[in-house]
C-alpha cells in the first residue's frame, strides 16, 4: 500500500469513478467518488484540508474505520471512511484529511 501524502489534487479528477474495497473480512465493494471539496485550512497545515464523498448501492452500511480502496490510477490507499447518510439504497461515506 502506498504510503505518501494524499492530497485534493489526487482526487479531483476522479469523481464518478470507481474505488473497489480490498478487505479480507469484507467482499469487494464499489465505492464511487461523487465529492472533492477543499475545506478551510485553519490551523495553517502544509497540506490543504479537503473532504472526499464516496457512494455505494445496493449494501448495508459499513462501521467507520480504515478501509484499503484500491483505484486504477492511485493504486491501494488507506482511508478512514464515516458513513453520513442513507437514501433508498444508497449510502454515502465521507473522509476528512487534515
Amino acid at each position: 500500500m502506498t504510503a505518501d501524502l494524499l492530497t485534493i489534487e489526487m482526487f479531483a479528477d476522479k469523481l464518478g469513478q470507481a474505488f473497489i474495497l480490498e478487505e479480507e473480512d469484507v467482499p469487494a465493494i464499489e465505492f464511487t467518488l461523487s465529492e472533492a471539496t477543499p475545506l478551510r485550512n485553519f490551523a495553517n497545515l502544509p497540506r490543504e484540508p479537503f473532504s472526499l464523498i464516496f457512494v455505494t448501492r445496493g449494501i448495508e452500511p459499513l462501521p467507520q474505520r480504515i478501509y484499503a480502496l484500491r483505484h486504477a490510477d492511485l493504486g491501494l490507499r488507506s482511508i478512514f471512511l464515516v458513513p453520513i447518510g442513507r437514501k433508498d439504497d444508497e449510502v454515502s461515506y465521507q473522509a476528512i484529511f487534515n
